[in-house]
């Protein structure tokens, strides 16, 4: 069974304040799964976050992690899956990870450090969220309009 108090504990245990303050779990198609922060954030916000991840993530999974700045602060986005020795190889066109990982930080937190604590989260509830694979439809997202994102910064995604 998945426990989402879990979930939200590991999310939870990342934070470190006030530079890293939000962390967030979604699916690859934007579907918000859990969520912590540390400031009080409206729900609406962390909305906001994961369609901006889910934007980022369609962007740049090429490149295995996408990376922003916004007025939200720096976004990183993380694949959560299982160990790549367990990956059917080669992947399907359409193959997705299992979840994905978000990290919102302000700008005093360095890119490398949040791209490391993100790894460890990550690996941390990849071998529990495995298990669930088989229950969960992961298909690729169809590609969004190209549209101005009001919460983006001119700042390209890396």
């Amino acid at each position: 069974m998945l426990v989402l108090s879990r979930l939200q504990d590991s999310l939870r245990q990342i934070l470190s304040p006030p530079g890293l303050h939000t962390a967030v779990l979604l699916t690859p198609s934007g579907q918000l799964v859990s969520f912590a922060s540390y400031e009080s954030r409206c729900k609406d916000e962390i909305r906001v976050i994961a369609g901006l991840s889910g934007e980022v993530w369609q962007e740049t999974q090429e490149q295995g992690s996408g990376m922003v700045d916004s007025e939200l602060g720096r976004i990183v986005v993380l694949p959560v899956d299982e160990a790549p020795e367990l990956l059917p190889m080669p992947l399907p066109d359409d193959y997705q990870p299992l979840m994905l990982l978000v990290l919102n930080s302000t700008d005093a937190v360095e890119w490398d450090d949040l791209q490391t604590k993100g790894k460890a989260l990550a690996s941390q509830i990849a071998k529990p969220l495995s298990k669930f694979r088989q229950h969960l439809v992961v298909h690729k997202p169809l590609p969004l309009l190209a549209s101005p994102s009001a919460v983006t910064s001119p700042a390209r995604a890396r």
